[in-house]
């Protein structure tokens, strides 16, 4: 509060009716999200009414352009803005206003919203835009923002707490554009005492790359009257948030580790082995060793398979077992010759693919160019057949790689590599069954264990849509349970487990404990899914609290006790 008085009085000396401005009367975050833009990859949705004229910094409108790429156009321009925030095109382009433009990816999970206000008291009317869980192109994590425009020329950016840009150059800032003048700001050094004030500009920008550090606050944009813009570090405004992580039993026949670019994967010279757990799955520990006798050299071209060939042995593995094997130039098998023909999986790796396509097995997939060096070979003896890259460039010109898959008669599989980087291009390790939409998330390989299920549908629990965390309300979570499952349990903890503490010791086997167990409750299943509720109380001293949450079901015969387990959420109180 004392910062909030602070930034007030000084910032009041320089706007007179500074505390009438509908940005900073308004709540910090507004919950009715309005209607779901359904917004694609690289898409705007156009003229949304705003139902006022907006007084933006290029002049008035009545309807605005939103782009799935963190923004929106003040007027009308069908530009999505792909795929980074560019200042130069930023000031010459069309009025707009951008809380973080960048290469985002709605269809990865997220949605748009928009929404508009109607005036209320001293309130005026509003419209407001809402990127939802939407993570960055090419990760899967998710983030909340939301631009709040008011029918004074008053607007404000509010971020939640998982924002940041691992990938993309990310602006944040307005414009009038058509030549614009720059004026570039450090938002984060913008706060309650030093407020920012453009003069008679009304462009104010700011590039991140590879990082961004205002999460977690909110910025108010007040008009001057002379043109320009004063920026506040509006008090903090804690956007209640929720966060999922691990995955459930039974757990899914997959494990991959993603690794974008440039030069992020720390495998080199290491190995895992994937050894049978007994009940159909694999557990994958770090190891040792590196078949080195390779002879049988193959010509591959650039993004080709070939196959069929034959292993020596039927090699079983969940969801199926397989006589012959097809070779990728990019780093990896199919497990089944033929599932996939001529599919090299050209270019980049994508969880979402891997985890779709047919049963494989990648050592290295990326965009990898045997015709510029190395060679591709396949191996056979002793019981064990290897697949190895060694030496082959990362596409074109890029550096050596050298990986290896050894598939064994005993069911045991080994990723090996040796001299291995990602300078171009996004790359993935590890094994799937395939024909899957369960992402079980990324898993450390350097560090182990790894657990890949015999397969299945994990438990799985989840906010249910537009439901939050927010103070005097009820935050409902869903139970998607499995089939069989008789009653209901719910774990409240105030801390977390990650990884999870792993809880075969007491016969769940392939299932993990993400929530301490501070609270136990039980519930009836109606589902699925099935609505759990927790009353939120309207106390401001529980803003900023975290507490856990993690569902469980008796579900006779799934393993030795009974009892499936869920991923874990985490729950951010407040706005």
């Amino acid at each position: 509060m004392h910062k909030f008085l602070l930034a007030g009085g000084l910032a009041a000396t320089l706007v007179p009716s500074l505390h009438a401005q509908g940005a900073l009367s308004s709540p910090c975050f507004i919950a009715n999200l309005g209607a779901p833009l359904n917004l694609g990859d690289d898409q705007v949705a156009p003229a949304n009414g705003l139902g006022f004229s907006f007084p933006g910094p290029g002049g008035a409108v009545t309807a605005i352009d939103i782009s799935s790429n963190g923004f929106v156009w003040l007027g009308s321009n069908t530009n999505a803005g792909c795929c980074n925030g560019d200042p130069v095109t930023f000031l010459t382009d069309t009025a707009r206003i951008a809380p973080m433009w960048m290469d985002l990816y709605p269809p990865g999970g997220g949605q748009v919203w928009f929404n508009t206000i109607p005036a209320a008291g001293t309130q005026p009317a509003g419209a407001v835009v809402t990127w939802e869980n939407v993570p960055e192109l090419g990760d899967v994590l998710p983030m909340t923002f939301q631009l709040q425009l008011w029918a004074d020329g008053s607007f404000s950016f509010l971020y939640d707490a998982r924002c940041y840009n691992a990938g993309h150059d990310v602006l944040t800032g307005c414009t009038e554009g058509v030549a614009a003048m720059s004026n570039a700001i450090d938002f984060a050094t913008t706060n309650a005492g030093l407020p920012h004030l453009s003069g008679t500009n009304p462009t104010v920008l700011e590039v991140q790359t590879n990082t961004f550090d205002i999460a977690d606050r909110m910025f108010v944009f007040i008009p001057t009257g002379s043109g320009g813009y004063l920026v506040i570090d509006r008090p903090p405004c804690p956007l209640a948030d929720t966060t999922t992580f691990g995955v459930g039993c039974p757990k899914p026949a997959s494990a991959y580790e993603f690794f974008q670019q440039p030069n992020l994967i720390d495998l080199s010279n290491t190995a895992i082995e994937f050894l049978p757990t007994g009940n159909g799955g694999f557990v994958g520990v770090p190891g040792t060793g590196f078949f080195t006798g390779y002879t049988n050299a193959l010509a591959f071209q650039d993004d080709d398979v070939q196959g069929p060939f034959a292993l020596p042995f039927p090699f079983t593995y969940p969801g199926g077992t397989t006589n012959s094997i097809d070779i990728a130039s990019n780093g990896f098998i199919w497990l089944q010759s033929g599932s996939s023909p001529f599919n090299s999986r050209c270019c980049d790796a994508d969880p979402a693919i891997f985890l779709a396509d047919p049963a494989s097995i990648a050592a290295l997939w990326m965009d990898l160019y045997p015709p510029g060096g190395g060679s591709v070979y396949f191996d056979v003896g002793g019981g064990e057949a290897h697949i190895t890259w060694a030496g082959v460039p990362e596409y074109f010109n890029g550096p050596a790689q050298t990986a290896q898959i050894t598939l064994r008669a005993n069911g045991s599989f080994r990723l090996a590599w040796g001299s291995v980087s990602n300078s171009s291009h996004d790359l993935l390790v590890g094994f799937t069954q395939g024909t899957s939409t369960i992402d079980p998330g990324s898993s450390d390989f350097s560090t182990g264990p790894v657990l890949i299920g015999a397969g299945g549908i994990p438990l799985k629990l989840q906010a249910q849509l537009g439901s939050r965390p927010a103070l005097g309300s009820t935050f409902t979570l869903e139970v998607d349970q499995n089939a069989g499952a008789l009653v209901g349990m719910m774990v409240l903890g105030v801390a977390s487990f990650t990884p999870g503490i792993p809880l075969d010791g007491i016969g769940m086997e392939g299932c993990e404990l993400y929530a301490s167990l501070d609270v136990l409750l039980t519930y009836v299943l109606s589902g699925p899914p099935t609505p759990f509720g927790i009353a939120i109380a309207n106390n401001p001293a529980l803003l900023g609290a975290t507490f856990y949450a993690q569902a469980a079901t008796l579900t006779p015969g799934l393993n030795t006790l009974g009892i499936a387990a869920s991923n874990g959420i985490g729950a951010l109180v407040g706005y």
